[in-house]
């Protein structure tokens, strides 16, 4: 489950609200550190990779409470101002969006995604996200390079945690004015977006099961987050968290209806940003490779030396002849 704003707004080691001497603090921790450990074995082990694009992305999105608890305030404070900027503000919903440029209203939503009120929050929502991360992280595997998959795995976590806070911001802004000023819940839209994407792409995909909530709620797998959501209600009943949680569930509902052209733009972008920075080795003439996965198995394994990178078009001379071949990113070990 996803926690909204908890106990108050912790700043630094020496006033986080206490949570630090709170046993249910310590007991989210250990349920926390537990399904980390759990999720990473079963990538491991089942599907065959190391989730470093969820540990990544777990990092950035906790990265402001983390550098909350850093002891020189004068270090801490910068820290946070280069890398957040006014974070108070990040976690305050636009109250007028159209004095915003779109590119304000897009970085302070993406923002608001890192920007948790203490870390009762932080560490309650922690473990869920890194599960979701890695189911999510097999999808966006699927679609990148390998070099580039947990990169592409944060930066589509962020992409999604600011599509879900800008629904937020509008259903506020625009349906419920009175909510205006709690739009934004950390990383709880983020999360529920990704439990009903993954929920509905596993439906289409033709998986089933059902999920217990508490022994004694049983409900299809597919309208898990859905029901997740009314029992929040319930046990909460706050207008604002609805709105937030709400808003995930629709954007993870867009997203599982257009996954497909979601993960070809991603991929699209992340070569985009691969060729513009040169962050993939094949984007560097001279790069050492090793050929695999040719349509021409006398190829594979082979040496060679990329000679020209054009689009997803990469030339490697090879070592055994001098000849030139053309290959896919995908197609290539990097030693």
């Amino acid at each position: 489950m996803a926690l909204g704003r908890g106990r108050g707004r912790g700043r630094g080691v020496g006033a986080n609200d206490g949570s630090y001497l709170d046993p249910f603090f310590w007991y989210f921790v250990h349920q926390s550190v537990g399904m980390i450990s759990s999720a990473w074995r079963r990538s491991v082990t089942t599907m065959g990779f190391e989730p470093l694009g969820a540990a990544l992305t777990l990092g950035v999105v906790f990265a402001e409470r983390a550098v909350r608890w850093i002891p020189v305030e004068e270090i801490r404070e910068g820290a946070l101002r280069a890398a957040f900027g006014d974070a108070e503000t990040a976690r305050a919903c636009p109250r007028s969006m159209r004095r915003m440029t779109m590119l304000a209203f897009a970085k302070t939503c993406v923002l608001a995604t890192c920007a948790h009120y203490n870390d009762y929050h932080a560490v309650y929502n922690a473990g869920s996200l890194f599960a979701k991360m890695v189911e999510t992280e097999k999808r966006v595997r699927a679609s990148v390079t390998r070099d580039a998959s947990a990169a592409a795995t944060a930066a589509f976590a962020l992409v999604l945690g600011g599509l879900a806070n800008a629904t937020a911001v509008v259903s506020a802004n625009y349906l419920f004015p009175d909510l205006a000023s709690q739009c934004f819940q950390g990383s709880s839209g983020l999360l529920f977006a990704l439990k009903t994407y993954r929920a509905r792409a596993d439906f289409a995909a033709g998986v089933r099961g059902r999920v217990s909530f508490f022994g004694f709620i049983d409900v299809p797998a597919e309208m898990a987050s859905l029901a997740e959501i009314a029992i929040l209600y319930m046990l909460d009943s706050s207008p604002a968290m609805l709105n937030v949680y709400a808003s995930g569930a629709v954007v993870g509902l867009a997203l599982a209806s257009f996954e497909s052209s979601a993960m070809n733009a991603l991929a699209r972008a992340t070569r985009g940003v691969q060729s513009l920075l040169s962050l993939a080795p094949g984007g560097r003439i001279g790069a050492r490779v090793v050929l695999t996965g040719m349509r021409n198995g006398s190829l594979n394994g082979q040496w060679g030396t990329v000679t020209a990178n054009v689009g997803s078009q990469v030339t490697v001379r090879l070592d055994s002849d001098r000849r030139e071949v053309t290959a896919l990113p995908n197609n290539l070990i990097f030693p």
